[in-house]
């Protein structure tokens, strides 16, 4: 096999390919140590699967649906995931997040960032010249 550099037009230049390289380095390692097998279990139904983590033992939380037979009673909740590692047996203490709580302070989160712009594109505008591409490409993204 053969390595040519400069063959054609590149489809992204060098600077993008690096920065795509280290975000794949960081979701990996970001899996690995919050014992994650797949990053990408989000969906449009279940957005925050693999991105919410106990802050008691580091597992990442997962979705459960607590069922009834009465449906007013249905619940849909995330719970660390090594709570009843052991059936009937609690590993971790932490308790559960209301799905409606973790979505509410989701949008408090996100609605303070928007408020608080000014702050947070200064903070960009620096890491525009940060030596980490991957930082710089990240700033440039939130700047648009």
């Amino acid at each position: 096999m053969y390595y040519v550099e400069e063959s054609h037009p590149a489809i992204i230049d060098k600077e993008m390919h690096t920065a795509v390289q280290l975000e794949m380095e960081r979701r990996r390692a970001f899996a690995e140590k919050y014992n994650i097998s797949k990053l990408d279990y989000a969906t449009v139904d279940n957005p925050f699967a693999g991105r919410v983590i106990c802050g008691h033992c580091g597992s990442p939380f997962g979705r459960k649906v607590w069922n009834s037979t009465d449906e007013r009673l249905r619940r849909v909740v995330w719970r660390c995931n090594k709570k009843y590692e052991v059936k009937g047996k609690k590993s971790c203490e932490n308790k559960h997040i209301n799905d409606k709580v973790l979505y509410q302070a989701f949008v408090n989160t996100f609605n303070a960032m928007v408020e608080n712009k000014e702050y947070f594109i200064e903070k960009w505008k620096k890491e525009l010249k940060s030596e980490n591409v991957l930082v710089r490409y990240k700033a440039k993204q939130f700047m648009v």
